[in-house]
């Protein structure tokens, strides 16, 4: 269906307004509104955090009880939920209070709810059409669309490194040494966003110990992924390493195959740690549907170490790398996994580094 230019001029404004929720929505979609009656906005909302309003309803709470909306389309850049979740159905509220015509972007991914709030807004007289700007909506949700759809999570890996493509001065740093920063306040903001998007955050047994990171989101408000570290079964080290505990979120240990009842299981469950045995080998598909699956975690931030994040790279399993590139050089050190050999999607500049994504190739065939 080919859409009018003032269809697409309010749907991009709705689409705008979604992407306001970037970093507080996960799990749920980022959603725009916008109502508009002989185009003039009467009312644009999104949805701004999880378990709050959503996006039509924060945008029908700007328009009075007694205006008529039978002549107002409504762009909304997801299609309304249909059903009682942690707030009301808004296809129910969007008919209840009249709205004329609705436009969408794009059917929900869900296939337990797709297209049941368009029949919703149908059969209660609404004019509904959807598709458009349906792409840029997708690209939008990407992630949410992926948790839908798909048996394993979405993956996003992330590394900086400096401008000579090390990420560490050292090659074997030792446990509790603390981590090294290579980049600037800009661009930790922009990692903290990127764990503010993911339910889980994976880390190497050697990254956990050498850095002792704290996993956590600061700076950009947001939930904190939930910290897991691959153990290939190690246990604790025999003395205790550098690490706030009052600042760390206990994390889960994840387990090889022949790891369920191991003395490192439960040594790192003494020391505070939930711990979970994966049932498959590391890093093959079978591994990361039973991280979903088992573990709930439909979008995973991948942040090191080297071995780690190259592995993970050599697989199909992966839909996102974030390279963070520093000015200053090292000379010698840790060297950076190796990028993909095609170029970046996406380049910034992020304060003084440069940031570079990369999405697999056949996501642009």
């Amino acid at each position: 269906m080919n859409f009018a230019p003032i269809d697409e001029r309010w749907m991009r404004r709705a689409l705008e307004l979604a992407e306001r929720g970037r970093w507080t929505t996960w799990p749920n979609p980022m959603v725009g509104c916008v109502v508009v009656d002989q185009d003039l906005c009467i009312g644009e909302g999104w949805h701004q955090q999880f378990g709050q309003g959503h996006a039509e309803v924060n945008a029908l709470r700007q328009i009075g009880e007694g205006i008529d909306l039978s002549q107002a389309t409504a762009y909304v850049t997801l299609e309304p939920c249909s059903h009682v979740g942690k707030t009301p159905p808004c296809a129910r509220l969007l008919t209840e209070r009249g709205v004329g015509r609705v436009v969408v972007a794009m059917e929900d991914p869900n296939p337990m709810v797709s297209s049941r709030g368009i029949e919703l807004l149908r059969e209660a007289g609404v004019d509904v059409e959807v598709g458009c700007l349906a792409q840029e909506a997708k690209s939008l949700n990407a992630r949410f669309v992926h948790a839908m759809t798909q048996p394993t999570p979405w993956v996003t890996l992330k590394w900086a490194q400096s401008s000579d493509g090390f990420i560490d001065p050292e090659t074997r740093a030792l446990p509790g040494r603390g981590s090294h920063a290579l980049t600037g306040k800009a661009s930790a903001r922009w990692t903290h966003g990127l764990r503010a998007q993911h339910d889980g955050i994976l880390v190497g047994m050697r990254t956990w110990l050498v850095d002792a990171p704290r996993l956590n989101v600061r700076a950009v408000p947001g939930h904190s992924p939930r910290p897991m570290v691959l153990t290939h079964g190690q246990t604790p080290p025999p003395t205790k390493w550098t690490r706030s505990e009052e600042e760390t979120l206990p994390a889960t240990m994840l387990h090889p195959l022949d790891g369920l009842g191991s003395d490192a299981m439960k040594a790192w469950g003494k020391a505070g740690h939930a711990t979970h045995c994966m049932n498959a080998p590391w890093p093959t598909g079978p591994w990361w549907h039973a991280m979903k699956k088992d573990l709930g975690c439909e979008a995973v931030l991948v942040e090191g170490g080297a071995t780690l994040a190259q592995q993970v790279l050599d697989t199909p399993f992966w839909n996102e790398l974030h390279v963070l590139t520093a000015t200053g050089s090292l000379g010698q050190g840790l060297r950076a996994p190796s990028v993909p050999a095609w170029s970046p999607s996406q380049s910034m500049t992020m304060g003084e580094d440069v940031v570079d994504v990369w999405h697999p190739i056949s996501s642009h065939l």
